[in-house]
C-alpha cells in the first residue's frame, strides 16, 4: 500500500516540470483576483448554474446551446459535468472569486493529468512532450482565458488532457482508459462540437489498445479491470442526462438532441472543413497565440447566403497542406512500429485520428444562424500543438544523430517551459466571448454588490425584451441574485432551459425583472417600477436593474 501511494509523489524533476507548467496560470488566477473580475456574459449564467449544484435548482444538464436557433428544438449541452467540476469552489467561494479558482483549477488539474499520464504511458519523453504541448496551449491561451469559465475556452485544456489519456491507452495501458472516458464525457457533455471527436479517439485508442496486446504487462486481469473501472466511470459520468431522460419533465434532453440532429439544417461542408482544419493544423501559424485569436474569425452569412471566411487558406492550399501532413504522420507512424517504440507510435496515431476527426467534425457541424463562430472548434488548437510535437518527437526518437539526451531533453524541457511562463506574466487579453465585454467588468461588479443587499418581494421573472444580442450584464445579474436564493423565474421557455425547471414562469408572477442599458436606462421610471441597482461602464453605458410591479403597470 505504502509503495502505491509513494508512487503518486512526483520526484524533483516532475515536480520542477509540474511547477513550469502550472505557473502561468496561478499567477493568472491571482492576476484576475486583484482586478475583480467578475463573470461577463454567458459566464454569469454558467456560475449561476454551478452553483444550483445539489440544490433545489440542480442542473441535470449542460447550458442551452445557440444551436437551438437554427434547429427549431430547444435543447441543452447533454452533461452538467462541467458545473459539478466548477461547483467545487464556485459554492463555497461565491459565483464571482469562485468562478476565477474553479476556471483555473480544472486548467491546472487538466495539465496535471497530461503531464502525468504521458509520464506514465511514455517515461520521461512522454512526461516532457505533453508538458510542453501543456504550456504552450497555456500560452497561446494567454492569461486571461486561463480564469475564463466559458466552455470554448474552459475546456480545451481538459481536451488535451483526454488526449494524453487517449494516447496512454492506444500504448496499452488499460488503466489510463476510465481517466479517458471521465474526461471526456464532461468535454463532449459540455459542448457537443466535441462529440464526434471524443468518441472516434476512444475507439481508436481501444482498438489500438488490442492491437498491442499489452494487457499482461499490467498483470493477468489488467484490461479487464480498465474496462471494468471505465464502465463504471462511464455510468456515474452519464447518469445524470440519463435520469433527465426517462424521469424528468416532459421531453428528455437527449431524446430533443436526437431530434435537432435529424434537421435539416446547412453543415459547414467538405470543402470549407478541409480549408479551417488546414489553417490551424497545417500551415503557419499553426496553433500559436496569434493563430488563437486571427486564423478563425467570427464570418456572418454573405448576401447569397454563403460563409467566407477572410483570411483563411483556399482549397487547394490546405489540400496540398493536409496531404504533406498526413504523409508525414503516415512515414513517421511506419518508422516508430518498425523501431517498436509504442508510446510515440500511439502518440502519432492519435495525432492523425484527430486531424481526420476533426475534419469530419467540421464537414458535418452545422452553420448558426448567425455565421461561423470560431468558439465552435477550439479543440483544433490541442489537436494542432499535439500533431506537431509528435513530428518532432520521432525525429527525435527515429533519428541516432540528432537524438537528444535524456538530461538535455529535460533541461531543454525547462527551459522551454520557462519562456512559455515568462511569456504568459504580462497580461494578454482576447476579444473573445464573454471577455470581449470587458469595459462593463467595474459596473457589473457595482451592480451584483448592490443586488446583494436586494431581497425581492416575491417571485418575480426575468424579462429579457431590454437587451440586446450577447449583452454583458443579464448573465451575472442573474447570478447576483440567485446566489441570495431570490425567486427569479425565467421569462421565456428557452431561457427556462438554461436557468432551470424550478425556475420556470408559471403565470402567477406579480413582479417582473428588467436589466436596461444606454438610453433606455436613462428614462424615468415608470409607475411600480423600482430601481434595484445602477451603475456606469468603462465606455459610459447607464445600465439599471428595474423591478416592475406587474398589478400596478397593468402588465
Amino acid at each position: 500500500m505504502l509503495d502505491r501511494l509513494t508512487a503518486w509523489r512526483p520526484d524533483r524533476r516532475s515536480a520542477a516540470t509540474l511547477a513550469l507548467v502550472v505557473l502561468p496560470v496561478l499567477v493568472a488566477a491571482v492576476r484576475s483576483l486583484a482586478a475583480h473580475r467578475v463573470p461577463l456574459g454567458d459566464n454569469g449564467l454558467i456560475a449561476l448554474r454551478a452553483n444550483d449544484v445539489f440544490s433545489a435548482d440542480h442542473p441535470w444538464f449542460g447550458t442551452w446551446t445557440s444551436a437551438s436557433l437554427s434547429a427549431g428544438v430547444e435543447f441543452n449541452n447533454p452533461s452538467p459535468l462541467h458545473f459539478d467540476a466548477l461547483s467545487v469552489l464556485v459554492k463555497p467561494f461565491g459565483v464571482t472569486v469562485g468562478s476565477i479558482l474553479a476556471a483555473a483549477a480544472l486548467n491546472i488539474a487538466a495539465l496535471v493529468v497530461a503531464v502525468r499520464q504521458g509520464l506514465l504511458a511514455g517515461g520521461r519523453r512522454g512526461e516532457a512532450l505533453m508538458a510542453v504541448a501543456g504550456g504552450g496551449l497555456a500560452w497561446t491561451l494567454g492569461s486571461e482565458m486561463l480564469t475564463d469559465i466559458w466552455q470554448p475556452h474552459n475546456l480545451v485544456l481538459p481536451f488535451l488532457a483526454f488526449m494524453a489519456c487517449a494516447v496512454a491507452v492506444a500504448s496499452g495501458r488499460w488503466r489510463s482508459l476510465a481517466w479517458a472516458v471521465g474526461i471526456g464525457s464532461m468535454v463532449m457533455g459540455a459542448h457537443l462540437s466535441f462529440a464526434y471527436l471524443v468518441v472516434g479517439l476512444l475507439v481508436v485508442s481501444i482498438a489500438s489498445a488490442i492491437a498491442m496486446d499489452r494487457g499482461r504487462a499490467e498483470g493477468r486481469d489488467g484490461w479487464r479491470r480498465g474496462v471494468a473501472m471505465a464502465a463504471v466511470v462511464g455510468l456515474l459520468s452519464w447518469i445524470q442526462p440519463l435520469l433527465e431522460q426517462f424521469f424528468g419533465t416532459g421531453e428528455g434532453n437527449m431524446a430533443r438532441i436526437l431530434r435537432a440532429r435529424s434537421t435539416t439544417d446547412d453543415p459547414l461542408g467538405l470543402r470549407l472543413g478541409l480549408r479551417l482544419v488546414a489553417q490551424v493544423v497545417a500551415i503557419p501559424p499553426w496553433w500559436l497565440r496569434t493563430s488563437f485569436t486571427d486564423s478563425i474569425r467570427f464570418t456572418p452569412y454573405s448576401s447569397d447566403g454563403r460563409l467566407r471566411p477572410f483570411g483563411i487558406v483556399e482549397l487547394a492550399g490546405a489540400i496540398v497542406a493536409l496531404i504533406l501532413l498526413a504523409a508525414a504522420i503516415g512515414i513517421a507512424l511506419w518508422w516508430m512500429v518498425r523501431r517498436r517504440e509504442r508510446w510515440s507510435a500511439a502518440v502519432l496515431l492519435m495525432s492523425g485520428v484527430a486531424v481526420l476527426g476533426a475534419i469530419a467534425t467540421t464537414m458535418v457541424m452545422p452553420a448558426g444562424v448567425i455565421g461561423l463562430a470560431p468558439h465552435q472548434l477550439r479543440w483544433l488548437w490541442p489537436i494542432g500543438v499535439l500533431t506537431m510535437l509528435a513530428l518532432v518527437n520521432a525525429v527525435d526518437v527515429g533519428w541516432a544523430r540528432m537524438r537528444v539526451p535524456a538530461r538535455a531533453r529535460h533541461v531543454a524541457t525547462l527551459a522551454l517551459l520557462g519562456v512559455f511562463a515568462v511569456a504568459n506574466i504580462p497580461t494578454h487579453e482576447s476579444d473573445l466571448g464573454p471577455s470581449a465585454s470587458r469595459a462593463a467588468n467595474d459596473a457589473i461588479r457595482s451592480l451584483m454588490d448592490q443586488l446583494d443587499e436586494v431581497r425581492l418581494p416575491g417571485a418575480t421573472y426575468f424579462d429579457g425584451s431590454t437587451l440586446g444580442f450577447a449583452e454583458p450584464y443579464s448573465g451575472p445579474v442573474l447570478a447576483a441574485l440567485t446566489q441570495t436564493d431570490q425567486p427569479i423565474r425565467a421569462g421565456d421557455a428557452s431561457f427556462a432551459r438554461q436557468l432551470g425547471e424550478h425556475r420556470r414562469r408559471r403565470q402567477d408572477e406579480r413582479y417582473s425583472l428588467q436589466v436596461r442599458e444606454g438610453a433606455l436606462a436613462d428614462e424615468p421610471l415608470g409607475d411600480g417600477e423600482t430601481l434595484l441597482a445602477q451603475a456606469v461602464s468603462a465606455d459610459q453605458v447607464l445600465v439599471t436593474v428595474v423591478l416592475i410591479e406587474l398589478a400596478l403597470s397593468g402588465a
